[in-house]
């Protein structure tokens, strides 16, 4: 109340593609897969861009509305989650749709999953990240069941590839 000019200047900020030097990653897991991935893929980010904050969110255990508060505040996200009945994990579908309601600008992201047998889930990410206004970076990352050494390693690899392309 002491100083409207600053609420004034805060508002344009934020609604003139408002991001800070940091990278969410959201993601949903049954078996711990996409968790040991979404963390390999931080350490590549990490690894390339050592000043980058890198935040990781559990969509089934995170507050939503805080999670949606770090995507804001980000200028990437990344999005997981297991294949779950040829389709994504009903948490990350939750945040799926409220990413479109947010109408973002000039984010940047991508997407990855585990798999049993079809793995759908990153490609189906992918085109509500799309829709949701979000510049896909890359094709995104899969890894059949839970992750091998080889697949940790390409996801480090991956979070490095899209940390450079930022």
């Amino acid at each position: 109340r002491n100083n409207p000019g600053l609420i004034v200047e805060k508002y344009l900020q934020w609604s003139d593609a408002y991001q800070e030097d940091q990278v969410t990653i959201v993601y949903d897991t049954m078996w711990q897969s996409t968790r040991l991935m979404a963390q390999a893929i931080a350490d590549g980010i990490r690894e390339q861009s050592p000043t980058t904050t890198v935040k990781i969110y559990n969509a089934a255990l995170n507050d939503k509305n805080d999670i949606l508060t770090e995507v804001f505040h980000s200028r990437a996200v990344l999005v997981g989650s297991p294949t779950i009945n040829n389709g994504y994990s009903y948490a990350i579908a939750g945040i799926l749709e409220m990413l479109k309601g947010m109408k973002l600008k000039k984010k940047k992201g991508a997407a990855f999953g585990s798999y049993g047998w079809s793995g759908e889930a990153s490609k189906l990410i992918t085109e509500h990240l799309k829709a949701a206004g979000i510049e896909i970076v890359n094709d995104g990352i899969r890894a059949q069941w839970v992750p091998d050494q080889d697949a940790l390693e390409q996801s480090r690899q991956f979070g490095k590839e899209f940390a450079a392309a930022l």
